[in-house]
């Protein structure tokens, strides 16, 4: 991939990331133009999930007062009662449905190794689905910017932290919890985001595999790490 192209790719990837996460939060109307840039990015890093997000625009425009949107956020994400898709890595990671066990810890973990914390205003737990996500989006970023400053080893690191997140959490649990949105939405829109979260999620791991396994070809053909190919 010509340094250029790889630019624009892992800038898109990283605002689709940024997006997506957005997405997971109570619908409010300036998610319509959040939602025009989410089809733009996807075009350039996973297109099996353009159509998905055309389809959420089309609910989303159609739900005037976004009133149905709210009511099956709440019913799927929130509760009062029994959570259709409860939204928390941790209830898929650990027996009993738990909140706060060992994967929850292990994500906070993570952050903080990579220099994160939760923001104070961030109420829910480390492995609500949206931080999870907004997680991707920084570890790209800081790829992105090691890139920038020639620090190529650094970079790699960064897509390292990526792909052993996305094996360790968000792939070992979003498929189920996608699959729970699927069963129990009433309205088209999370089904749709369901489907592009996992898909992107897919093409994710696909693709950091790719670049570590390219990296490794070529670190042992030059004797050292000293170029960035997919």
């Amino acid at each position: 991939m010509e340094t250029e192209n790889l630019a624009n790719h892992e800038s898109s990837r990283m605002r689709a990331f940024r997006i997506l996460s957005d997405c997971f939060f109570l619908p409010e109307p300036g998610l319509s133009e959040k939602l025009e840039d989410l089809e733009f990015n996807m075009t350039n890093v996973c297109e099996t999930a353009v159509p998905l997000i055309q389809n959420m625009r089309k609910e989303f425009n159609a739900a005037a007062d976004l009133e149905s949107l709210k009511v099956d956020f709440a019913k799927l994400f929130v509760g009062p009662y029994e959570l259709s898709a409860a939204p928390y890595g941790s209830v898929y990671l650990e027996d009993e449905r738990k909140m706060m066990g060992n994967s929850t810890l292990d994500a906070r973990d993570r952050y903080r190794d990579a220099g994160l914390d939760t923001a104070k205003t961030f109420k829910d737990a480390p492995d609500h689905i949206s931080a999870e996500l907004e997680f991707m989006h920084y570890l790209i970023y800081k790829e992105i910017e090691a890139f920038a400053n020639s620090d190529i080893e650094m970079a790699i690191a960064f897509i390292q932290r990526q792909k052993s997140f996305l094996e360790d959490h968000l792939m070992a649990w979003v498929p189920q919890f996608a699959n729970n949105i699927i069963e129990n939405a009433e309205n088209a829109f999370y089904p749709n985001l369901a489907k592009a979260t996992e898909a992107f999620l897919k093409e994710n791991f696909e693709f950091v595999c790719a670049v570590l396994e390219s990296q490794e070809l070529n670190s042992e053909k030059s004797g050292g790490m000293n170029s960035f190919q997919v």
